[in-house]
């Protein structure tokens, strides 16, 4: 049997990718199937380490958009040749897979599906962004053992909880799994899922489990904490305030032309709507988190550690007003940002 793919393999998939040879990369990925490499080897250690690895370049600012899309573009071609390679299961009892309702990040999502595929299980993988809705008269129609629900951005917290919801309605139970939902099952459970999983064996374990004993599903909603919402929706106006504030306090933001205006307030209202999603399922690391990942962001596009500081200083009071718990949220995150120091604010 062939090796399965190392990071060697990956680079080449990189390269050929972004230069726009698909055939290359969709080869590289079954000439290893045909080698007798698990599916879910390749799918793994092969695409979905392709696309992280996008994803810290694209980070770093070391890569553009552009050559984010060429690899994922690549990767969704990869992704349909190998369900071709896969033998369809003989009487096996349907999964369905879908992305939480606003989360267009599918890839996750079909390769996850894909892997389902690869172990026996027959799978309806129902896409990005799945109205829940729409999700419900499939569910109603088709019956399916369980509903797994993806989600990679907090920010879709209540389309996990929409999707379960709508689930249990028809008695169907929810797996949940995604980067967005940690590495415990805890957030999954406050959205109102039945299991959590973090990988492909420990999702099988539970699917398969439940198909040998279903869980008790209740038809109740979900609780949701309605102050995480109503901060959620306040999230432009909130940012606005606190950005009248950051042009009082910080005088760098006195040089910012009206795109740089234009995407501080932007990212002032990603983190009051981050703060709401941690709000949401109780969990501070929620938003520390995406606080870190806003820091590397920023810090490798030339903007001062400062800017960041300051932007949580004059968020936090704004936040306060609206919610006080949220507001602690954001001081505790406020407390790690490193001190404004005059050679840190001159940057």
């Amino acid at each position: 049997m062939t090796a399965g793919p190392g990071p060697d393999a990956v680079e080449r998939y990189l390269e050929q990718a972004v230069r726009g040879d698909g055939r290359a990369g969709v080869r590289l990925a079954l000439d290893f199937i045909d080698n007798g490499v698990p599916t879910g080897d390749v799918v793994v250690n092969l695409l979905g380490q392709a696309q992280r690895e996008v994803g810290e370049r694209w980070l770093a600012n070391r890569w553009t958009v552009t050559e984010e899309h060429l690899v994922s573009g690549v990767t969704q071609k990869a992704l349909d040749a190998i369900a071709h390679t896969i033998e369809p299961p003989a009487a096996a009892r349907l999964i369905a897979v879908a992305c939480a309702e606003g989360d267009w990040h599918s890839l996750p999502a079909q390769m996850f599906a894909e892997m389902l595929r690869a172990r026996g299980f027959d799978v309806a993988f129902l896409g990005a962004s799945a109205p829940a809705d729409h999700v419900a008269a499939f569910l109603a129609r088709r019956r399916p053992d369980a509903l797994a629900v993806s989600c990679n951005l907090a920010l879709f917290f209540g389309g996990v909880t929409r999707l379960a919801d709508a689930a249990h309605r028809h008695g169907i139970p929810v797996l949940a799994g995604g980067q967005a939902l940690g590495r415990e099952p805890g957030r999954a459970a406050r959205l109102g899922a039945d299991a959590w999983a973090a990988g492909i064996d420990g999702a099988v374990t539970v699917l398969r489990g439940w198909q040998r004993r279903p869980p008790p599903v209740s038809a109740e909603p979900t609780p949701f904490e309605t102050a995480a919402a109503r901060l959620d929706s306040a999230a432009p106006e909130i940012a606005g305030e606190a950005l009248r504030a950051l042009r009082a306090d910080y005088p760098p933001v006195a040089s910012f032309s009206g795109k740089q205006l234009a995407r501080t307030t932007e990212q002032l209202a990603a983190i009051t709507r981050f703060t709401a999603a941690a709000r949401l399922v109780d969990d501070q690391t929620v938003l520390t988190e995406m606080i870190s990942w806003l820091r590397t962001f920023l810090t490798s596009r030339g903007v001062p550690a400062a800017g960041l500081r300051a932007g949580l200083s004059a968020l936090a009071p704004v936040v306060r007003r609206a919610d006080r718990g949220a507001a602690r949220l954001v001081l505790d995150a406020l407390r790690d940002e490193p001190a404004l120091t005059p050679s840190a604010e001159r940057g």
